[in-house]
């Protein structure tokens, strides 16, 4: 598996793309930045498109990027998420309101969009991918997918809080090759990050005492504002199995 990381920013600012990973250039992880990081080609081999949760800054180019794709072949788009996940995208962002309905769009008798529920616990087949879905913690229901091709595995987080069920599944996977997670404000903000339900390096410090595999941990979703605090804060913990991701990263999983 090659990973591509289109978007690793927890906000929008000047330089920083919102939450979105692609996969061997098919398969999408959030749409944060599927208009905003690639061209109109790369846009339209995008085959299938997995949803961790509802929030903006993960859904946000979604609308734009299915406009863009009446310009391509007619071939749809399935979009996977849990059923919260799915249902809040239909009613709040394609309302005809904010945005048109493509939910119900056709073009040469082939629908632009179909949606596929993917509840936490669900195994599905998604293209050459094997994808288990695993609940987290957060202000809405989140998920993680556990993304298996071949002999390799790497689980992709969404937003998140303190969760055990992550870190067993990890133990269990011995094929796993990386963890992409979040780590959202520096640990001064233990109250926000709290309230929020999101984590901070101390608070991913005392998670990754859960984790015994030996495997990468790619942190994810920090904020811009305070990126340079909270790089600073996870060097300082020493932990070798950390690495911070950047826009345009590229990996091989």
């Amino acid at each position: 598996m090659r990973l591509r990381v289109l978007g690793c920013a927890g906000g929008s600012a000047p330089g920083a793309q919102l939450s979105c990973y692609l996969l061997d250039d098919v398969l999408a992880v959030d749409a944060g930045a599927l208009t905003t990081a690639l061209d109109f080609g790369a846009q339209r081999r995008v085959q299938d498109i997995l949803l961790t949760h509802a929030h903006l800054d993960h859904v946000w180019t979604l609308p734009l990027f299915l406009a863009n794709r009446f310009g391509g072949p007619p071939v749809p788009c399935r979009i996977h998420g849990a059923s919260y996940a799915l249902e809040t995208v239909r009613q709040h962002l394609f309302n005809d309101r904010i945005w048109p309905d493509f939910t119900e769009a056709v073009r040469e008798s082939v629908p632009l969009v179909q949606f596929s529920p993917i509840d936490p616990g669900d195994v599905r087949k998604v293209l050459d991918y094997e994808v288990t879905s695993i609940a987290l913690v957060h202000a809405v229901p989140s998920q993680a997918y556990l993304l298996r091709k071949g002999r390799s595995s790497l689980l992709v987080c969404g937003d998140t809080y303190s969760t055990d069920r992550l870190w067993e599944i990890a133990d269990a996977t011995p094929d796993l090759r990386g963890i992409l997670i979040e780590c959202s404000f520096p640990s001064r903000y233990d109250g926000l990050a709290r309230a929020s339900l999101h984590l901070t390096p101390r608070l991913l410090s005392h998670e990754l005492e859960k984790l015994h595999a030996d495997v990468p941990v790619l942190v994810t979703h920090i904020k811009p504002e305070d990126r340079a605090e909270v790089v600073a804060e996870l060097e300082a913990l020493r932990e070798r199995r950390l690495r911070i991701l950047r826009d345009g990263d590229v990996l091989d999983v």
